[in-house]
């Protein structure tokens, strides 16, 4: 059984994620830097005006042995479908739906054949920190789509 810090259902419900430190880019950018492969899914937890925040523990690929918290506010979540058969994730792709460009689909597969579709807006904010909190920068181009 995964041990989160008590900070992480606290700051979320409160809504005091240090966010206005968190990077403006999307999913697409993010991915083709970084895998999601072995990071473990938390929860998507939705709030008010189609936001929602995606939190996963993340091991970023720099040899580090210590996992971190990896958010991901999206502040235009039109749709979710969650079929997670297990909360290790495989794969995730996430790219400009073939209808619309203002709009992107995030596909996660874990790694029992289950998976979570999302459709949002192209902008995202992401936030990573570590068990105790401390904001890490990372290397991926700030945007707005």
């Amino acid at each position: 059984m995964d041990q989160y810090p008590d900070w992480l259902g606290r700051d979320l419900v409160a809504g005091t994620l240090p966010w206005q430190q968190g990077l403006p880019s999307s999913l697409a950018t993010f991915l083709d830097r970084f895998t999601l492969h072995d990071s473990r899914w938390i929860g998507l937890f939705f709030e008010q005006e189609r936001n929602a925040t995606l939190m996963l523990r993340w091991t970023p690929p720099t040899g580090a042995a210590e996992w971190h918290v990896l958010a991901i506010r999206f502040d235009g979540l039109e749709r979710a479908e969650v079929k997670l058969r297990s909360s290790d994730i495989a794969t995730a792709v996430s790219g400009p739906t073939s209808r619309a460009a203002d709009w992107h689909r995030t596909q996660v597969e874990d790694q029992r054949g289950g998976g979570a579709s999302l459709l949002h807006a192209p902008n995202v904010r992401l936030l990573c920190l570590t068990r105790d909190r401390a904001l890490l920068t990372l290397p991926v181009p700030a945007e707005t789509v």
